[in-house]
């Protein structure tokens, strides 16, 4: 199961909360601690093939999330405006930029 780390993190970042308890532990022991599925299935005493199918049924809602809600392309978006904006010459465009980036 090929995986992007960097991108499934983020997607748990965003939306990991709309995940359940267990699927949320799961996925944060396989992406941000770096365990590996066998040390997953060790520790809860389930089967490696129970791991992965819980990390893929899961990744599969955490992609239908931002599908539907685009949090993370809208965030990206404002990301590069906001880099555009501090790049400007105009000291009041600059300024605005860096308040707004304060809010996030």
């Amino acid at each position: 199961m090929p995986l992007d780390r960097e991108k499934n993190s983020l997607l748990l970042d965003y939306y990991g909360v709309l995940l359940t308890r267990h699927q949320q532990d799961i996925l944060d022991e396989y992406f941000n601690e770096d365990l590996s599925m066998n040390e997953i299935a060790d520790n809860l005493q389930i089967s490696k093939s129970a791991v992965q199918d819980l990390i893929k049924r899961s990744l599969t809602q955490l992609n239908e999330f931002e599908k539907k809600l685009k949090l993370i392309a809208r965030d990206q978006k404002l990301n590069n405006i906001l880099e555009e904006m501090k790049k400007q010459d105009d000291k009041k465009i600059t300024d605005f930029a860096n308040k707004i980036e304060k809010i996030k």
